[in-house]
């Protein structure tokens, strides 16, 4: 996926204004088969939507499992909640101190930026409990995947 500067006009998913309820939601990550992120309020409250439309193939409903075997091992953000409907499907998460490394500061640093994400997802992989994990990401498993859904060519 690769970060793109947000659009300036387009419509919030009506499932992320669902979320937001009163709050502003910022866009502050779109991908290219059309995923979003939106930032969500402020301090204690501040949360994240992650949306994708169901033409990208894409089941967040995956990635909120993961989130939740993840948790007892590695910091994650927290899943609040999430979701789908014929538009696409959702996650909702607690924010995680830090900064994406997509910001203007990283972007100017890429060599660090590099460095850390590596760092970080070595210790990922070394915490976590490969052998009892219950996902797989084998070349075989994705072709059976894509040849059985929906969305196959």
């Amino acid at each position: 996926m690769t970060a793109r500067h947000p659009p300036l006009r387009g419509a919030i998913p009506a499932a992320v204004g669902a979320v937001a309820a009163s709050r502003v939601a910022r866009l502050v990550w779109e991908n290219e088969v059309g995923g979003l992120t939106y930032e969500l309020g402020a301090g204690p409250d501040r949360c994240f939507v992650k949306w994708t439309p169901a033409v990208s193939g894409i089941d967040l409903g995956k990635e909120a499992a993961r989130l939740v075997w993840a948790a007892p091992f590695i910091p994650v953000p927290r899943l609040l909640s999430h979701g789908r409907d014929e538009a696409g499907s959702w996650i909702v998460t607690a924010a995680l101190p830090g900064q994406n490394a997509a910001a203007p500061r990283w972007k100017a640093d890429p060599q660090t930026a590099v460095a850390a994400i590596g760092e970080g997802l070595r210790a990922m992989h070394g915490a976590l409990p490969v052998p009892s994990c219950p996902f797989s990401w084998s070349a075989e498993d994705r072709l059976a995947e894509i040849l059985h859904s929906d969305t196959a060519i």
